[in-house]
């Protein structure tokens, strides 16, 4: 007998006493196999490296994801041991010795301090000029005090750092098995992210958190992927720079120093310090200094050498391949620094700036959830959206290969050929929208006022649902997921490895004015909000008569005037209205002054971003009865001020194309092309995505019908569908006069 049941739920006290026997539990078990927990980080850390390797070439050769691993981390264990061969042991060795000897170096540089004023020339003569060494150091009484004190004060730095790299030998020397342990775990590790990474979203999506977790995971795993991955590449390029650079100011131990400088790096601040000191230390106290110099002049110059590493390093090194990672105050990064060395040796140190910008992300999550707030702030300033990088949960599934999901356990999304996509869309609630979705399109919306209509997004802030096929209910994030490069098209393998769909698909009802804004490009948002920027455009479908639109800037505005203006809110005068009607076309590049006007309804057609920097907003309030923020000092930054009473877009008729059916180029920018595409009835239009870019279409007006190799669809006004890249030969048939819109990525074979 098939009987429903019920289970009864638990009571806040049973709740509160199973958390705190859990936790009391992990506490218990890590404490009891405290040292197991080094090697299995390390394992971890090593699988999470080379993961994106993993990845990639298992998805480009088609290979199962166990070969790969076992293929990669048996290269990487060849070219270890390869590279010991050649320059490793060499390198080790002076490693050794400079961790052995530095503690002595070191006292031999104060004793070299303290008698300075005896061991400089009498004169330094530069050119003509000559000095007296009375007058550029004075016989000051105390010096010895001086120097004393001095070197008492950074002694610990040096102490520490001779200290941890002298533990590091003795570690890579004596635990052989230990580092094999680690390589071992971390072939099962990797194997298994895929498994992870499912039953974490698969746990979220349980409670009804999966939006939460996987906003959370992004931001966590922005963090420790830039870091990581970041320090790797900052190590490598830091030993080999140092190394050479030693070498050719004939410092002795050179490759020792610059191994012992790389590995300082993933110890922030304190690790650049403890590199450049140590190669100080060694030239103030080798025997026979280069150049026919004093030991302090030597070690002068391997000061400045070590200097203008760092700042090369600090300028131009680290904002491209770390960036803003972390997130935090030096401070706070030196004080963690120091409270996981002591708590967890170098292990502790190495990580201990990442778990603090990790517990941060959590902390404030946590601090919102608690006082009832939305867990993810919605406004703009800095953007609230993560970075490219992005969404790096969705960069972690589309890394993963297909076949490692089928081994989870989990209920997976269905395997299937790629086929068209229909969506459900994602209504947005804003104070400038009205009812003309409904009213004028005649799409069935919620109550309430309604601004925006989502129609194709794979976006932290709303993922639109599939409507048909074998993925119903599922999201695009989840089919690109599943179909990589089958969807997205060769052209758009950036969008693969990040996990981020290139576009997004509005429909907007301007009901009264949006607010005046701006969006960056690329390289401002990548450096200020960890984001792409956003270049859009606008085919507008009903306009009122009457209807206008802000669209750049007046003649004579420059960035001076417009600043004042807005302090003097002004602002309006500053900004360039444009009429439009139905069929109008608005290209909006990024840098551009903009705003929809009342009795407006557009189909949008933009980056997958949401940085918006906000700069007038028509003096009322939002629905907290409290004006918006605005964003004037990014805005004032990023406004193309090239943007000049700019025309409307002036479509183009498409070369090659056939009889019969009216093709017209909208907009082509480096994000997207758009067309226009008229159809009689009877018509029909063939193509072939070729697998370079996928196709979004839009069915205007009209009544059309898809056909594919393996099914076909019926189309009717205003309605969308995603067509794979993989998918082949299809074609539309027009039942009536139809139009449409059809929106491929730029590089696509057109």
């Amino acid at each position: 007998m098939n009987q429903s049941s019920s289970s009864p739920p638990w009571t806040t006290a049973t709740k509160a006493i199973v958390a705190v026997s859990a936790l009391s539990l992990v506490v218990l078990v890590i404490w009891r196999f405290q040292d197991l927990i080094q090697p299995l980080v390390l394992a971890v850390l090593l699988a999470y490296i080379l993961n994106p390797v993993i990845s990639l070439i298992s998805k480009r050769l088609g290979l199962p994801r166990g070969t790969t691993v076992l293929a990669v981390y048996g290269i990487l264990a060849v070219a270890v041991l390869l590279t010991l061969s050649f320059v490793g042991l060499t390198t080790f060795q002076q490693m050794v010795t400079v961790a052995q000897n530095l503690p002595g170096w070191f006292n031999q540089a104060v004793e070299a301090l303290r008698a300075l004023p005896e061991r400089l020339p009498a004169t330094f003569a530069f050119g003509p000029l000559v000095l007296e060494r009375d007058a550029i150091l004075p016989q000051l009484p105390g010096w010895d005090q001086v120097a004393t004190q001095l070197f008492d004060l950074v002694r610990p730095i040096f102490s520490q750092g001779g200290s941890i790299a002298a533990n590091f030998v003795t570690a890579t020397v004596s635990v052989v098995g230990l580092i094999f342990l680690v390589f071992v775990v971390s072939i099962y590790i990797a194997n298994d992210i895929p498994r992870i990474g499912n039953g974490i979203s698969n746990f979220a999506n349980d409670a009804d958190y999966r939006v939460d977790a996987d906003r959370l995971m992004v931001e966590v795993s922005r963090v420790w992927g830039a870091y990581l991955r970041g320090q790797v590449v900052l190590a490598l390029v830091i030993f080999f720079v140092v190394s050479i650079v030693l070498a050719i100011l004939g410092v002795d131990n050179a490759l020792g120093l610059g191994l012992l400088s790389g590995s300082m790096e993933f110890l922030p601040v304190i690790g650049p310090l403890v590199g450049a000191g140590a190669a100080v230390v060694v030239a103030l106290t080798q025997n026979t200094p280069s150049f026919g110099l004093s030991s302090f002049e030597f070690a002068l110059v391997v000061l400045i050498a070590m200097v203008l590493i760092q700042q090369v390093e600090n300028n131009l090194l680290v904002p491209r391949i770390v960036g803003d990672a972390l997130n935090l105050h030096p401070l706070l990064v030196m004080v963690s620094v120091v409270m996981g060395a002591s708590l967890a040796g170098l292990l502790g140190a190495v990580l201990a700036a990442p778990v603090v910008a990790s517990l941060k992300i959590l902390g404030s999550y946590a601090w919102r959830k608690m006082l009832d707030l939305p867990p993810f702030p919605e406004e703009v300033l800095p953007p609230s959206e993560p970075p490219p990088a992005q969404s790096l949960l969705d960069r972690l599934r589309a890394l993963w290969p297909l076949g490692a999901s089928r081994a989870s356990g989990h209920p997976r999304i269905p395997e299937s050929s790629p086929y068209p996509l229909q969506f459900e869309p994602i209504f947005k609630e804003y104070i400038w929208g009205g009812r003309a979705l409904e009213t004028v399109l005649g799409r069935a919306i919620p109550p309430g006022v309604v601004a925006e209509s989502w129609e194709i997004a794979a976006h932290p802030n709303g993922h639109t649902p599939i409507a048909n096929g074998p993925l119903a209910g599922q999201t695009l994030a989840h089919a690109q997921k599943l179909w990589g490069e089958a969807l997205v098209g060769s052209a758009n393998r950036q969008a693969v490895e990040s996990g981020k769909f290139p576009l997004l698909i509005k429909l907007l009802d301007a009901n009264r004015w949006l607010s005046v804004q701006v969006h960056p490009d690329d390289t401002y948002a990548l450096a200020h909000a960890n984001d792409y920027g956003k270049t859009e455009m606008w085919v507008v479908l009903h306009a009122e008569p009457g209807a206008e639109v802000i669209y750049g800037l007046k003649t004579g505005v420059t960035q001076e005037s417009f600043a004042l203006a807005v302090a003097e809110d002004r602002v309006e005068d500053m900004l360039h209205r444009v009429a439009v009607a139905p069929g109008d076309v608005v290209f909006v590049p990024a840098g551009t002054v903009h705003a929809l006007g009342p009795g407006l309804v557009v189909a949008e057609i933009q980056q997958n971003s949401d940085t918006t920097y906000r700069i007038y907003d028509w003096g009322r309030a939002g629905t907290d009865g409290k004006p918006r923020p605005l964003h004037i000092s990014q805005a004032l930054d990023v406004i193309d001020w090239q943007q000049v009473e700019p025309a409307l877009a002036a479509p183009a008729a498409a070369s090659g194309g056939v009889k019969g059916i009216g093709v017209e180029v909208l907009a082509t920018c480096d994000y997207f092309r758009t067309e226009r595409l008229l159809l009689g009835a009877g018509r029909s239009y063939a193509g072939n995505p070729n697998g370079e870019s996928f196709e979004i279409w839009a069915l205007l007006s009209g009544a059309a019908r898809l056909e594919w190799d393996g099914g076909q669809m019926e189309m009717t006004d205003l309605s969308w569908v995603m067509l794979p890249a993989s998918l082949g030969a299809y074609q539309f048939i027009a039942q009536t006069g139809s139009l449409f819109l059809r929106v491929v990525t730029p590089s696509a074979d057109l």
